[in-house]
């Protein structure tokens, strides 16, 4: 019985520990791996700790959030450009074939 509780209280101590890295990935932060090696490396002290949960709460800046926003518009124009580009080609190669019925 005692080796159960001492297994139970190691994993809530270890939930706790990691505690700003779960509050950041369940909260969709774009920098989950960096803050989670930030805690494990820095969370054994107790500043290392709490700069990590005050991390994991703190708001993402409007200027990482513009860029984010013009990042994913390149990769939607390139995405269309390549579906335009990719339709062309195919469209071309059917037009471009001789007729083998003549």
């Amino acid at each position: 019985m005692r080796v159960v509780a001492e297994i139970l209280l190691a994993i809530a101590a270890t939930g706790l520990y990691l505690l700003p890295a779960i509050l950041a990935d369940r909260k969709k932060r774009r920098s989950v791996l960096m803050l989670a090696l930030f805690n494990v490396l820095f969370g054994w002290t107790v500043i290392g700790w709490f700069a990590a949960l005050y991390w994991a709460f703190h708001p993402e800046s409007a200027r990482q959030l513009a860029r984010i926003a013009k990042s994913n518009r390149q990769a939607s124009a390139r995405h269309t450009i390549d579906a335009i580009v990719s339709r062309s080609t195919t469209h071309h190669k059917d037009t471009d074939a001789p007729d083998r019925d003549k």
